[in-house]
This record gives C-alpha cells, structure tokens and sequence, in this order.
C-alpha cells in the first residue's frame, strides 16, 4: 500500500511539472529563440536601412553580394509595421562571423527612434555590445539623426558606419530644406548654407559616438549630383562627425552607376568599398 501511495504522488509530481512545463512554452513561444550559445558571445552585426519610399529591395543585393563572401550571411530581417511595431524573422546563429540584419520599414520612411528601438531588443536577445550601420539615401539620414541622439542607454555601440548618398544637407523638392546646389564647403567642411533638417545634427554633433568610424559614399553624374542628392550635401556630414567620429573618409563615385538608386544595385564598386571597410575598419585602397 506504502508503495501505491508513493507511486500516485510520483505521477502527480509528473504531471504537473509536465503542464507547468507546457504553460510556459506556451506563454513564451512569442519570445526570441533560444541559441546554443551564451548571450553576448555574437559577433558583431551589421545592420542596413533603405532610403525613402524604399524596402528591402533597396538592401538585398548589397546583402546579396556581401554574401557571397565567406562569413557573411543574413540572419534577421526586422519589418517595422506602418504604426511603429516590429516584427522580426529569420534566425541567427551564434556562428556566423558577419552576421547581416536588413531593416525594413513598411511606410518607407527610416527614422531614428525605431531604430533605437531595434538596437535595444538585439542588446537585450543577443546581448551584442557593438554594431555597424549601412544606411542607402534617408536610411544615411536616419543612422545620422540617431548617432547624435543623446541617450543611448541600453544600446550597443555604434563601431562603423556607412552612409551611401545621403541628403545630409537637403536636395530638390524636400519641403523644409534647400535645394543643395548651391551649397559650397570650406576647407574644415563646413557648409556655407544649414537646412533645416542639418541643423539639428549640427547642432547635436557633441553625441556623436567616438566609438564610431565613418565612411561616406557619394555619387557625382559630373553635375555634382547623383540625380537625386547633391554632392555637397552628401559631404557636409564631414563636418558633423569631425572631431567625434575615430575617423572620416569618402570616396565618390564617377562610373556609370554613380546615379542614386544604382549605388545599392548590385554596384560593383560600392561593393568593394563595403567589403573592405566591413572586413578592416578602414578604407586603404581607392577603386576605380
């Protein structure tokens, strides 16, 4: 009889783990997947943005093309939803060296804020404590606006960044902001003319991370314009990042892909750029 008892309370001690254990799976099966690795033992990913009115078709071949080299591979893709909540697939292995992560927002429009949003849920699930941005047109805008925001808690830190024609400084038909042909730089950089949207990451340019290293691409038709974005607008981030920044390059493009949609289009050249900077943290060759 002693030996039943102890038999019924076994069972029942089995049963209740078994649906204690089915409760929470259940109540966690929204959660971020669980990896065979420690958090914080990821490497560093790199996260791209599109310009405005575009999507992940503006980000899959410089992703495509990164891929192709060893290590490189594509493991999230966040969508952020056109009132602002985030949804993310894919799945990430702790293994990949150069994890690539494509942001996608669904109106077309990148923007700060979400952005910090994303970097603080990857800090939370990876435990990553750095990260790189590439950003095509206002993605470039949005990753600035958001280096100079001044809180950054709960954040990695940003280590490189990559801006690829960016209206830093306005272009034709922007409501609020110069046309940018008539800007001219003086020889620290500085703009003879500040929209509106400049000013602010001017004048917010004491938070800039130090941590960061910056290359900035540009394209030029041969009117100091890729088209779309004038040159000298694309340029006057120098003069935002200088003295926070570990260090500033650009490099223009000339070629037959120099217009402004083409530079994330399978673009050779762009390519080699992000490849080397991605892979050395620096730029030591110019590319014809």
């Amino acid at each position: 009889m002693l030996m039943k008892k102890w038999i019924k309370v076994i069972l029942a001690v089995v049963i209740v783990l078994i649906i204690s254990g089915g409760a929470w799976f259940w109540m966690n099966r929204g959660s971020a997947p669980s990896t065979a690795r420690a958090a914080g033992t990821y490497q560093t990913p790199t996260l791209f943005v599109h310009g405005f009115g575009g999507g992940y078709g503006s980000e899959k071949d410089m992703i495509a093309d990164l891929s192709k080299h060893p290590g490189y591979q594509q493991v999230l893709r966040y969508t952020v939803t056109n009132t602002g909540q985030l949804s993310v697939s894919g799945s990430w292995s702790a293994s990949v060296k150069h994890p690539l992560i494509a942001v996608v927002f669904s109106s077309g429009r990148p923007d700060a804020p979400t952005l910090g949003k994303i970097l603080k849920q990857l800090k939370k699930r990876y435990g990553i404590k750095n990260f790189n941005a590439v950003g095509h047109s206002a993605g470039s805008a949005a990753w600035a606006n958001w280096a100079v925001t001044a809180d950054k808690q709960g954040m990695p830190q940003l280590r490189l960044l990559i801006t690829i024609a960016g209206p830093f400084n306005g272009f034709p038909g922007m409501p609020g902001m110069n046309g940018g042909q008539h800007i001219t730089l003086a020889k620290d950089g500085r703009p003879n003319v500040m929209s509106d949207r400049y000013k602010p990451l001017y004048d917010n340019r004491r938070y800039f991370p130090k941590t960061a290293t910056v290359l900035n691409l540009f394209g030029n038709l041969g009117k100091g314009t890729d088209g779309r974005v004038p040159v000298n607008s694309a340029r006057s981030l120098r003069y935002v990042v200088a003295g926070r920044a570990k260090s500033y390059t650009e490099r223009e493009i000339t070629n037959s892909k120099a217009q402004h949609s083409q530079l994330h289009e399978h673009n050779p050249l762009v390519n080699r750029y992000l490849y080397e900077f991605l892979n050395n943290g620096k730029i030591t060759n110019r590319f014809n």
